[in-house]
Formats: C-alpha cells, sequence, structure tokens
C-alpha cells in the first residue's frame, strides 16, 4: 500500500489485505477448531474482534467489501491554490498552463500552495450498523488518516494471535 502509484491500486492492495486478515483467521479457526480449548481461545480474540474499533473495524470493512457495492475508501486529488501572498485580493494579467507548468504574471506578490491528494477511510454501514473510522486500538489512540499504520496494527494484531494458536495447539 505505501508504495501504491495511483489509487485504484491502493485501494486494491487495502482490500486484499483485509480479505487476507479475514481468510488467515477463518482457516486457523477450521485448522485448531477441533483441538480441545479451542473454543475458549478463539472466544477471547472473537470477543476483542467485536469490541476493539479498529479489529470491528477491519472485519465489518471487509464484510462490506464482500456483500455490498458501498465504497469503503475514497480519494480526494491533489490540486492547487493561488491566492494572494498578502491580503485579500489577488489580479491576475495573464495565467497559462502547459504541460504541467503554470506562468503567471501578476502586479501582485503570489502564493501557490500544492495540495496533496489524500485517500480515506470511510464509515462501514452493515445491517448491524454502522462502524466509523476508528480513533483507538487496543486503548491507544490511532490516527485515522494514516491507513499504513491502521493496516500495521491489525497486521500485528493477528500476527501474534495466530502465533499463540500455532504455539499453543501445533502447528
Amino acid at each position: 500500500m505505501k508504495t501504491s502509484q495511483s489509487f485504484a491500486d491502493f485501494e486494491e492492495h487495502w482490500k486484499n489485505l483485509l480479505h487476507q486478515l479475514e481468510r488467515a483467521w477463518t482457516k486457523a479457526s477450521s485448522k485448531y477448531g477441533s483441538n480441545q480449548g479451542w473454543r475458549a481461545f478463539r472466544d477471547k480474540y472473537e470477543s476483542l474482534r467485536r469490541t476493539d474499533p479498529l479489529l470491528a473495524y477491519f472485519k465489518n470493512a471487509r464484510d462490506t467489501d464482500e456483500h455490498t457495492i458501498d465504497d469503503i475508501v475514497s480519494h480526494e486529488p491533489s490540486g492547487i491554490g493561488i491566492n494572494a501572498a498578502e491580503g485579500d485580493s489577488l489580479y491576475i494579467e495573464r495565467m497559462e498552463i502547459s504541460r504541467g507548468t503554470i506562468s503567471i504574471k501578476s502586479p501582485d506578490r503570489i502564493r501557490v500552495e500544492f495540495i496533496p491528494g489524500k485517500t480515506k477511510l470511510l464509515p462501514v454501514t452493515k445491517r448491524d450498523g454502522t462502524y466509523p473510522v476508528p480513533t483507538s486500538h487496543l486503548g491507544d489512540a490511532i490516527d485515522p488518516a494514516n491507513i499504513a499504520d491502521f493496516a500495521a496494527k491489525a497486521i500485528a494484531f493477528y500476527e501474534k494471535a495466530l502465533d499463540e494458536a500455532e504455539s499453543t495447539f501445533g502447528k
């Protein structure tokens, strides 16, 4: 996701992550389900998957992507802002945009601002309710704008759970 070159590429990686985490959890349940003690082990993690805002969001975003046509991410395109460097008014005599270059002739000083594009997670809605973009995970605050951090935290949670399952119930 971090090296995606387009919104479509990022969205594909994001959705793949959601699906693969859920798939790994389902496969672990199938693999260890007949072991004595699995149910109690699984229930501990299922409780967290329902109650922790980040984990609940991941599961429900995956379900929303799988079972609805709703968007789970959005993209705000990049842009530029052309403003007066001082004051509230700006007179532009001529402006030309050609091959990625902007030429401006103005008697006023100009401030050009580059506005980067943003990818945002969206709240997800299912029959049982709406799941907002989380701002915490296991009691710690998280930044909803940092999607890569969201992914890393979810991956770390599932790695820990699956490692614990493997050490408890065997390979």
